[in-house]
Formats: C-alpha cells, sequence, structure tokens
C-alpha cells in the first residue's frame, strides 16, 4: 500500500538524517517512528475523508429506480485503494449492501463475501446463503461476522438467531442470543426476543427498527422502497 511504504519511507530518511547528525541512533530511530507514524495516520484520514466524500455524494445520487448512477459514484473509491489497506473491501461492502437491499443477490453476493471485516456486509452475504438452502454456510458467515468486527453488535446476534429459529432450530437461536448478552450486556431486545425463544413464540425483530428492515426479512406495515443508503453504527 501507498501510505505504508510513504510512511516508511519517512521513519528510515529521518533515522538517517539524524544519524548523519550525529544524534544517537536509538533516539534518531524513536523520532523517525513516531515521524513515520504520523505520516500514516496523516495520509489515512486524507484517505478516508474522501472515500467518505464518494459515499456521501453516492448517497446524493440514489433515487427510486435509478441505482447505477449512485453505484458509478462510489466505483470510484476503488481508485483509493492503493493508497490504504482496507479500502476496495469497504467498497465492496457498501456497493454489494446496495444490491442486497434492491433485491439483486446475484449480484450482491461476490461483493458481500469481499467485504473484508463489515459485519453487516456479512450478515447480508449469510442471509442470501441460507435463503440459496446453504445453512451450513451461512452459520459459518454469521459466526465470522460475530467473531471479526460484530461481537458488540446486538442486531447481528438476533439476526443469526432469526435465522436459526426459521433453520427450526429454536435450542442453537437461544445459545446464540445467551452468546450475545454475553457481550451486549442487558441488552433488552436480546433478553426480550430470548424469552419469546424460551415460550416456543416467534421473535420480534421490529424492535430494531428500521435497522432490521434494511436486511429485507420483513416489510414495514407501509410499504416503502428500499433504504435510499445503508446506514451502520458510527463505529462500523
Amino acid at each position: 500500500m501507498i501510505n505504508s511504504a510513504i510512511s516508511f519511507g519517512v521513519a528510515i530518511l529521518l533515522a538517517v538524517l539524524l544519524k548523519l547528525l550525529h544524534v544517537n541512533l536509538w533516539i534518531g530511530s524513536l523520532i523517525g517512528l513516531v515521524a513515520g507514524a504520523a505520516a500514516f495516520w496523516f495520509i489515512a484520514k486524507n484517505v478516508q475523508d474522501r472515500l467518505e466524500a464518494i459515499f456521501k455524494q453516492a448517497s446524493g445520487q440514489l433515487k427510486p429506480k435509478q441505482h447505477e448512477p449512485a453505484i458509478k459514484a462510489m466505483q470510484k473509491g476503488y481508485a483509493l485503494a492503493p493508497w490504504q489497506f482496507g479500502i476496495k473491501s469497504a467498497v465492496n461492502a457498501q456497493i454489494g449492501m446496495l444490491y442486497y437491499v434492491l433485491n439483486k443477490p446475484a449480484e450482491a453476493e461476490p461483493l458481500l463475501k469481499a467485504s473484508g471485516m463489515n459485519y453487516f456486509a456479512k450478515a447480508m452475504l449469510a442471509i442470501l446463503q441460507w435463503k440459496r438452502g446453504a445453512a451450513k454456510l451461512a452459520k459459518d458467515t454469521f459466526a465470522s461476522a460475530i467473531g471479526w468486527t460484530g461481537r458488540k453488535e446486538s442486531i447481528v446476534y438476533a439476526l443469526y438467531a432469526y435465522v436459526l429459529n426459521e433453520m427450526r432450530d429454536r435450542n442453537a437461536a437461544i445459545e446464540v442470543l445467551n452468546r450475545g448478552l454475553k457481550y451486549c450486556k442487558d441488552d433488552e431486545r436480546l433478553l426480550a426476543n430470548r424469552t419469546l425463544l424460551q415460550n416456543k413464540k416467534p421473535m420480534k425483530m421490529t424492535v430494531y427498527g428500521n435497522l432490521w428492515y434494511q436486511f429485507m426479512l420483513e416489510r414495514p406495515v407501509v410499504r416503502q422502497e428500499p433504504p435510499p443508503f445503508i446506514r451502520m453504527p458510527r463505529r462500523q
């Protein structure tokens, strides 16, 4: 990645220059490392800001039944991929999630699969796998979504439990909710759904509001177009 190469170069160059000025080698190396880290942070922030601007532009271009302009706008983010690790997977995730809510699984699945550690994208991928009958693969994908970056995200555990319950495996669904409660302490939504499953009743995913509807497993009472742009927790 260009960012890593530049940052490493800054660190080495500064350390060498300080050595030529007869600065102690260890002190010069330390100063070089600090300068390299600062360069890395500055470049990474600049690339991230540019990517967010691209996504914002794409969001503004997304209109009902006119999605290609937004997708083309997001694809501009690929040009930033050589600069920073994870940029390509972030763009893949965003485009894949858009295809998902547009009900285009053939286009969505390969992009969601290449979405890196994006737990929202992984959850959507698992749902697509489940829908096409790949139950074991869906379970593995949900497990990876939780094990990577979604460990403290209530919605991921709830989605996994929901799918397991739909697979007629209520006990496994309850086990997943129990696991979620270890990381999402006293989460009322997980607690309520666990109680429902324990009483052999269907889960109520509407407690997650619009976040739940983004996964297109249930329509709101008032029919609406797919969400104009994927909204994720700021932590993501």
